[in-house]
């Protein structure tokens, strides 16, 4: 089967490649002109279109010829919100589009849980204009919508523990009280795999780990894990995003902060049984997860030295 990826070069990308290439497919990755190049897994066979999400032109050329369209692009961790709606949502619409003229077989698209287009969130309100635009389209289409998905070089559990690593008081906005479901990322892999060849289409698919965890407990937990103790300072939520609202507009800096504190605004959960129930995967548990790969103070802040990343 042809497919075709966006996103490859990204955290999940640099997991899902991989896994696709050894499954047989044959895979095509729509890639940007630039450095992000060089994250690509070496040594695998696959074929390159370059181009950009923000380019139909570009995007109709890419998808010409595959079966199956895996879109998990994303500008949320770049911290601009003209580049989250560029890529989010004008890219999806252009995407899809194209995939619904090429007549693909399948448009599977990666979101969040929480996923709105009416939302106050930023982030959570892109996904879900996103959703819009694959769901009014013709394209067969599967909509995953994940809880945080966490692995070795991720946007979500590493930061957290570099700056606990780092901080003696930490701030905890709304009192840690939301809750969420981490996934691992290879049993995200193992789904996206799956979905390639499931025959039903047109369904939104909300998946997460094993368990439902409050942030206070998950940061208490790698707190635990580091060897940590720092002090967990309880922020009233509303407080928290004045606070960093005036920041960004006083520096013009720190967008990235706002969008951590939509993440933690809401519960964003889905049944814990939905994989083993569904697709027969049994996901890893968080805990366990630290226990098989350790992720020391030393690994996340550098020698005693001081030394910096």
């Amino acid at each position: 089967m042809k497919l075709l990826v966006s996103g490859a070069t990204g955290f999940i990308g640099r997991a899902l490649v991989p896994a696709l290439v050894q499954a047989g497919h044959r895979v095509r990755l729509l890639l940007p002109p630039g450095p992000l190049n060089r994250a690509l897994p070496r040594g695998l066979p696959v074929e390159i279109a370059l181009g950009r999400l923000e380019n139909s032109q570009s995007v109709r050329s890419a998808v010409r010829g595959v079966d199956v369209v895996i879109h998990l692009a994303t500008g949320e961790h770049r911290y601009a919100m003209e580049t989250l709606y560029r890529v989010d949502v004008q890219g999806t619409r252009h995407l899809v589009q194209a995939a619904e003229e090429a007549g693909v077989q399948k448009f599977v698209y990666l979101s969040h849980l929480g996923a709105n287009p009416y939302a106050a969130f930023s982030v959570l309100r892109a996904k879900g204009l996103a959703e819009q635009a694959i769901m009014q389209s013709q394209a067969p289409w599967i909509i995953v919508r994940s809880g945080w998905v966490y692995g070795p070089g991720d946007h979500f559990l590493t930061p957290l523990m570099r700056h606990l690593a780092r901080w003696p008081l930490f701030p905890l906005p709304g009192g840690g009280e939301t809750m969420l479901q981490p996934l691992w990322v290879e049993d995200l892999v193992a789904l996206l795999s799956l979905l390639v060849t499931d025959a039903e289409t047109r369904y939104v698919l909300e998946v997460g780990g094993p368990e439902h965890l409050l942030w206070k407990d998950l940061l208490h937990l790698l707190a635990h894990t580091l060897q940590r103790q720092p002090r967990f300072v309880p922020i009233p939520m509303a407080y928290a995003r004045a606070l960093a609202t005036t920041w960004v507009m006083a520096t013009r800096r720190g967008l990235g902060l706002l969008f951590w504190l939509d993440y933690m605004a809401l519960d964003r959960t889905t049944d814990v049984d939905v994989l083993p129930r569904r697709f027969g995967l049994f996901p890893e548990r968080l805990s366990r997860y630290l226990e098989k790969h350790p992720m020391t103070r030393t690994a996340l802040v550098g020698p005693a030295t001081g030394a910096q990343e």
